[in-house]
């Protein structure tokens, strides 16, 4: 179903400032999505919005902090001001750290659940009783990660909220696939970002490993977010990226035993 003539789609993008979250909104620009940006970074989304704007989007840049439920009932009924209609919601903001349990801090524990999971959660509370309001095409897309199907060692914190994010997605996905609208949840495996240099880390040794296995990545943030996208078109629930990634899924679904082993010894 198309919309009415002169009426953009629209849609919200969390952690917009840098990484997948500008790419995401720069590869929808590309399609005439009309996008609220939002972040904590305010210098970040003046980018890209820049970026919004030259790739043919239209956007506006809001400050949100999605641990905050209020913040994200103040986002909804400004957006109702202006906007007839959302198409869209994209869970994408996210922090990362590693440590093993009873190792890593039980403050980061709260800032890593606050951030990946309860931010999400925030969101489409506040927002999926509005997208159902005109359910087709409308779209919730969650940014989540293989860590959350594959819960490796020393990420405990991390793995939770990922998972968890997961099973918020897999929940949505039987609530609204009736009511004509689609979720998507994207597990991509280390992809090249920002997030480890501002992530919290058990040791230096736990960072040092987690950076390597960042530059030794081979996809980019654009190409996550085209994969993400066209999945979100054609209402695929799972995007698992990266062929190790996948492979690992497999493994784990058809021989556990042998998954969870390598796992362990990855310890």
């Amino acid at each position: 179903m198309s919309l009415p003539p002169g009426i953009p789609r629209s849609g919200i993008v969390t952690g917009a400032a840098s990484g997948l979250g500008r790419a995401l909104a720069v590869r929808l620009a590309r399609d005439g999505w009309r996008l609220a940006l939002t972040d904590l970074d305010e210098s970040g989304l003046a980018e890209t919005l820049q970026h919004v704007t030259a790739a043919g989007g239209q956007g506006l840049c809001t400050p949100l902090d999605v641990r905050d439920p209020s913040a994200w009932q103040a986002l909804r009924e400004r957006l109702q001001t202006d906007w007839p209609r959302l198409d869209l919601l994209i869970n994408n903001a996210g922090v990362c750290g590693a440590g093993a349990v009873g190792q890593y801090p039980l403050e980061d524990w709260q800032w890593i659940l606050d951030t990946n999971l309860r931010g999400p959660i925030y969101g489409c509370h506040t927002m999926v009783p509005w997208l159902a309001q005109h359910p087709a095409p409308a779209y919730v897309l969650n940014v989540s990660s293989v860590a959350g199907l594959l819960a490796p060692p020393t990420m405990g914190a991390y793995n939770v909220a990922k998972a968890g994010l997961i099973a918020l997605s897999e929940t949505l996905y039987h609530e609204l696939y009736p009511r004509g609208l689609g979720v998507t949840v994207v597990c991509p495996g280390f992809f090249r970002s920002n997030l480890i240099p501002r992530g919290r880390f058990s040791s230096v040794a736990v960072q040092t490993r987690a950076q390597s296995f960042h530059d030794a990545a081979r996809l980019g943030a654009d190409w996550v977010a085209d994969r993400a996208v066209r999945a979100m078109y054609r209402r695929r629930l799972y995007v698992v990226d990266g062929f190790r990634a996948r492979l690992l899924w497999r493994m784990k679904r058809c021989l556990p035993g042998v998954f969870h082993r390598l796992m362990a010894r990855l310890c």
